[in-house]
């Protein structure tokens, strides 16, 4: 038995491509003699659409292509995942009772579809209850972005419905293979982290039940996103499901999307990562490279491989290969046959230096319009460090000085006098109208007239602390680096300049060291948008609270303070820098005193400060541009937040009185 794993681009509501290239791919197989070809999840018209899936018109024409896929499985079986609206469900099982989806719509399942020599195939039980050649899905995902529950019923909600038990369901099909019939179980992405579903104290395991109905191997179809260390987490989950199976356990065939999906608020790279595993559950075949389409062709005679190592890549270059996926796919998202142009505002700092020479890497370099915009708040030392990267980028570059539209809106605004009390702009008042003439009135307005997209180029932490101006540089198509802290984005500079340059592209005057210090002829990150300003994060020590306090498993500042009382703060918080810096082991502790955070009161004064500006600055988060997502928790669609008041606990209140009475923190000892 031949099977192929069809790691294919899922271009987002564009079934009409997405067919063509199942079609070319099927194709290709039956070239190679294959006998069975799985697409991913929701491969027609893809995943992630949103309300779009209340459509039924739109979904109706989804299911419009099952018929091009059954006429092409002539001498071939193909599974595929798309949409199944259940309208003829009454007539099926042959009663009255209603069976909507749980809004009350026509049921519709997220769904693998069977095909064999132009026909439905058969379970090995079947029943009135599903509908021919069409398995739903059993687990349905409803966290991070994943919102499954939100358009469709689950396997495990229709079991509950008939009052039948969920293994009756989740039977193999039966595919003619070389003249034996061959039960083979297919299942769908979340089915597979079945670890963190419970019944009776137990995982609700779809795998076990699908080989104790008879399969002799397991097709996962998966949308699966891409994160730092998913691979990992996946093959430990496979050994999860063999040690349930234990000696029963079958060989694991796992395909993925390639390619960039988004939900509105944030952009969700693919990465593919198909693997086959054998009866230990151990892996024994990956896809060749990460975002790249592939037909992988297994013969079933090397399923008794022995199992392999993936290649470690550091988390610094899997987010970089994310942003260019991210970035690249620009022109699926906007309906384009070919990559867009980019206005970039090129200040000289670091943030915006990365973001275009990420552009560069992804687009090419004559699509980027650099663009300065200088006020006498400017140094000359930021001024030539973005002639100079542009220069080394090769990309078009002008420079729009504003100071004479800086002048004019302020004398406008100082001689409205609505109130009639002659109140003038206040300084902060003057730094937003710079920020509001650089992005709406000079890169919004140039992206215009070249017909460009223009980007926002915060990092994670402004981000979270509001450091921006609405209507200023929170603006753009894209926030390109919305999902790097600072840390990140120095290594990722410095990754750049000596992995894919291979030479000093981005200014090494913008990299800190170690404790994030400048010596003088070094550029202090700064807005420039005063005298002598800089930048009031901490930085480095604020990088790691970012992530901790937006991690997956996100820490609060009660468990901030406690890890501050019980002397394991520097250590919980290095874990952050695994995988960004080189011996990450201390670090935080040396930035702690760097910054006298060691200091209880100083320590409380600026989690107060960080964490209200956090809860204050929600209302610039909800109107910010989407973020390609690079960790286990972005802003956007992955963390969603209300506009709500900032109020401490009272357990907070308690805690915060007891790291005053402190002298000095005391970091544990191992």
């Amino acid at each position: 038995m031949k099977i192929a794993l069809a790691q294919m681009e899922v271009i987002p509501g564009k079934p009409k491509e997405n067919i063509k290239k199942i079609l070319e791919m099927v194709k290709n197989a039956k070239q190679e003699k294959v006998d069975l070809i799985a697409f991913p999840e929701m491969s027609v018209g893809g995943y992630l659409l949103g309300d779009k899936w209340l459509n039924d018109e739109f979904c109706v024409d989804l299911m419009s292509y099952n018929e091009d896929i059954r006429k092409a499985s002539e001498g071939i079986a193909i599974a595929f995942g798309n949409i199944f609206i259940d309208k003829d469900i009454n007539t099926r099982v042959g009663d009255k009772n209603i069976h909507p989806n749980k809004d009350g719509r026509t049921r519709k399942y997220n769904a693998v579809y069977v095909f064999q020599n132009g026909k439905e195939v058969k379970r090995a039980k079947e029943t009135k209850i599903l509908p021919p050649t069409v398995q739903p899905k059993t687990l349905l995902p409803n966290y991070r972005i994943f919102d499954d529950q939100r358009y469709f019923l689950s396997l495990e909600d229709v079991a509950k419905d008939f009052s039948v038990q969920l293994n009756e369901l989740l039977q193999p099909f039966i595919l003619e293979i070389r003249g034996k019939a061959t039960p083979v179980g297919f299942e769908i992405c979340e089915d597979l982290w079945c670890e963190d579903y419970r019944k009776d104290g137990k995982a609700l395991n779809p795998t076990k039940m699908l080989i104790e109905n008879g399969a002799k191997i397991i097709v996962n179809i998966s949308a699966s996103p891409w994160t730092y260390g998913k691979n990992a987490t996946r093959d430990r989950k496979v050994k999860f499901l063999k040690s349930e199976s234990g000696d029963k356990f079958v060989p694991f065939f796992y395909v993925n999307h390639t390619g960039v999906q988004n939900n509105g608020k944030n952009f969700v790279t693919f990465d593919g990562g198909s693997t086959v595993y054998n009866k230990n559950g151990e892996p024994i075949r990956f896809s060749k490279a990460a975002y790249e389409e592939e037909l992988m062709i297994i013969d079933e005679k090397d399923l008794n491989g022995k199992a392999i190592e993936r290649a470690k890549r550091n988390k610094i270059e899997q987010k970089y290969h994310a942003l260019l996926a991210g970035i690249r796919h620009m022109k699926t998202t906007i309906g384009s046959n070919e990559q867009p142009s980019y206005v970039i505002g090129l200040s000289g700092g670091i943030d915006s230096s990365l973001v275009a020479a990420l552009l560069v890497k992804a687009v090419g370099k004559d699509k980027i319009i650099g663009v300065n915009m200088p006020t006498k708040y400017n140094s000359q030392k930021t001024k030539d460090a973005a002639a100079n990267l542009a220069k080394k980028l090769g990309i078009k570059y002008i420079v729009v000085p504003i100071g004479s539209l800086v002048d004019t809106n302020i004398e406008l605004l100082n001689n409205a006098d609505a109130d009639k009390t002659a109140k003038k702009l206040s300084v902060l008042n003057i730094e937003n109208v710079q920020a509001k003439i650089r992005g709406t009135s000079i890169l919004s307005n140039l992206s215009a007239k070249y017909g460009s997209i223009f980007t926002n180029n915060g990092n994670k932490i402004e981000t979270a602390l509001g450091y921006a101006t609405l209507y200023g540089d929170v603006g753009g198509a894209i926030a390109v680096i919305g999902d790097l802290t600072k840390t990140e984005i120095v290594e990722m500079c410095k990754f750049m300049n000596k992995e894919i340059f291979k030479e000093e592209v981005i200014p090494e005057i913008l990299f800190p060291d170690r404790l994030w210090r400048f010596s003088e002829e070094k550029i202090i990150p700064s807005a420039e948008l005063k005298e002598k300003q800089i930048d009031p994060m901490k930085f480095g020590y604020h990088c790691a609270l970012t992530d901790a306090m937006t991690d997956y498993k996100k820490h609060t500042p009660v468990e901030i303070l406690n890890w501050f009382l019980d002397g394991t703060l520097d250590k919980n918080l290095d874990k952050y820098f695994e995988g960004t810096i080189e011996n990450p082991q201390g670090t935080t502790l040396e930035l702690m005193k760097r910054w006298n955070v060691t200091n209880p009161e100083e320590f409380v004064k600026d989690l107060e400060w960080f964490d209200g500006l956090v809860n204050k600055n929600v209302f610039k988060r909800v109107q910010s541009p989407p973020i390609i997502i690079t960790s286990k928790s972005a802003y956007g669609f992955d963390i969603r937040e209300s506009v709500l008041p900032s109020e401490t606990t009272r357990e907070y209140d308690q805690l915060k009185e007891q790291v005053l009475r402190m002298k000095e923190y005391k970091p544990k000892e191992k």
